[in-house]
């Protein structure tokens, strides 16, 4: 047995005083305890792997340069669709499946994405204004029903339901925006995907309205 000097405590078994540090008074050399040495330093952080952004530059560099070495008079830039799949696939992997942002936020930043990505292909291929004609308009009932089906099969808090309506207005006013700037030629696909989206709207508060009810009540109770 050995007493600390300095802390006031008995210790048995180590040379040493387990607060401290300092040596006791009366110690035993056999210690119950390995010694070991306490290093404070911080783990170094697990570095990324820098070759996919390498390869990432080095593709749509060389479809640029080809592109623009065999592009004529008349030629396009389909280098940039090359890198709008890229950046597709970048945001994809890091911010929607990386990513711990709620699943509203995500969808919303996929659907900005996929529309931009159409405006650059249609613009590549002729600028027939297929995009916002078209496919716009049925990519966002796709959005939409997508949002249908996760509400429908997850369990969401209120925040995160509210953050899935509010996706489900914004895939509706989409289409729209084309047919207010005057790019829109044929409207009907628009305004069935406004619709849908209105309809699914009214549904979700409808259901929001049971569900959730309990929760509203005790948030807003005074």
């Amino acid at each position: 047995m050995g007493k600390c000097e300095y802390c006031g405590v008995t210790v048995s078994g180590r040379d040493t005083c387990p607060l401290c540090g300092r040596k006791v008074r009366g110690g035993t050399q056999n210690a119950m305890y390995p010694a070991c040495r306490t290093d404070n330093r911080e783990m170094p952080e697990k570095k990324r792997p820098c070759w996919p952004t390498l390869v990432t530059l080095l593709a749509v560099g060389v479809c640029a340069w080809i592109n623009l070495m065999t592009r004529g008079s008349s030629g396009g830039y389909w280098c940039l669709d090359i890198a709008a799949i890229f950046a597709y696939l970048w945001v994809l992997v890091l911010h929607t499946v990386k990513s711990k942002t709620r699943g509203s936020l995500k969808l919303m930043l996929q659907a900005c994405l996929i529309i931009a990505m159409l405006c650059v292909f249609d613009w590549n291929a002729g600028r027939g204004l297929w995009s916002v004609n078209f496919a716009i308009p049925f990519a966002c009932i796709g959005l939409v029903f997508l949002a249908t089906y996760i509400v429908m099969t997850r369990k969401l808090s209120w925040s995160e339901y509210i953050g899935y309506m509010v996706a489900v207005v914004l895939f509706g006013q989409m289409p729209v925006m084309g047919i207010l700037l005057g790019f829109t030629h044929f409207v009907w696909p628009s305004f069935a995907a406004a619709g849908y989206a209105v309809f699914t709207f009214l549904v979700m508060l409808l259901f929001a309205n049971g569900r959730y009810k309990g929760e509203r009540t005790r948030r807003f109770r005074f």
